[in-house]
């Protein structure tokens, strides 16, 4: 990722560029989407091949994109092994395949005892949001003007990062999601050795609302003194406080200093 922060088309475009090497390298976006589709269409035959005695390897292309259109939701592993005439416990063995390949990532459900009804269905974002863009099919040009396909896309983006970063810290951290029956969510929860946790919640937009926390203070009331920090990533420039350990962060802090980022 570059130094500095990135917002709105430049944001899209990182967004759809993802992280491969291979792919940065590419000088215009239809070479890197064709990089993209090329290094689909080449893990799911070779890399398959080579780990796994597959019956149907014909099903993961078709397979691959479902779960590009589930990104970002809780996964059905029913529905989508039924899209492609498979049984529940197939679907489960074929993301295990598919997770051994590093193309998506099993995102568990965070939930305690002292909180009831929380839902505990996984998700499956994809590592690499150039893939997923060239998997679904999407351009900069056509999420510019459909900008409310961006958030799934945006989350999965935002989930590489922090998996990357969590790689680096010196602290063990595990990743999951949050929800509720009622749908109130948080889309990375982040749980220390310690106990302690902290909610990222992401909005493709450049602007932040008190609606926008409700899912972290949910977590927040239900954890207590365990919640250190809640925040909503947004597409500006702006450290916004939305009230104790609460705050809007601009999506750049990810990749550049956040204490070069403005407050208010």
């Amino acid at each position: 990722m570059p130094s500095r922060p990135l917002l709105g088309d430049e944001l899209v475009e990182a967004v759809l560029t993802g992280g491969y090497p291979e792919a940065l390298a590419r000088d215009s976006e239809e070479r890197r989407r064709e990089w993209s589709r090329a290094y689909l269409e080449s893990v799911l035959a070779r890399d398959l091949r080579d780990i796994a005695a597959v019956e149907r390897l014909n099903d993961f292309p078709r397979f691959a994109r479902l779960l590009a259109f589930q990104s970002g939701q809780l996964v059905n592993y029913s529905r989508i092994g039924g899209e492609v005439g498979v049984s529940h416990k197939t679907a489960q063995r074929y993301v295990d395949l598919l997770e051994k390949i590093f193309l998506v990532a099993t995102l568990p459900p965070w939930f305690s005892n002292r909180m009831k009804r929380l839902v505990r269905t996984p998700k499956l974002p994809f590592l690499d949001t150039g893939l997923l863009g060239a998997a679904r099919g999407l351009t900069s040009e056509g999420l510019r003007s459909r900008r409310q396909e961006l958030g799934p896309i945006l989350e999965s983006f935002v989930h590489a990062e922090i998996i990357r970063l969590c790689t680096a810290a010196s602290v063990h951290v595990s990743p999951y999601h949050f929800r509720d029956h009622d749908g109130r969510e948080v889309d990375v929860v982040l749980e220390r050795e310690d106990g302690s946790l902290a909610g990222i919640e992401v909005k493709a937009r450049a602007s932040v609302t008190t609606s926008d926390f409700a899912g972290l203070r949910t977590l927040a009331e239900g954890c207590g003194d365990r919640f250190v920090r809640g925040v909503v990533l947004y597409d500006g420039d702006t450290v916004v406080p939305f009230g104790e350990r609460l705050a809007a962060v601009p999506l750049s802090c990810l990749w550049c200093d956040p204490r070069s980022a403005p407050s208010t």
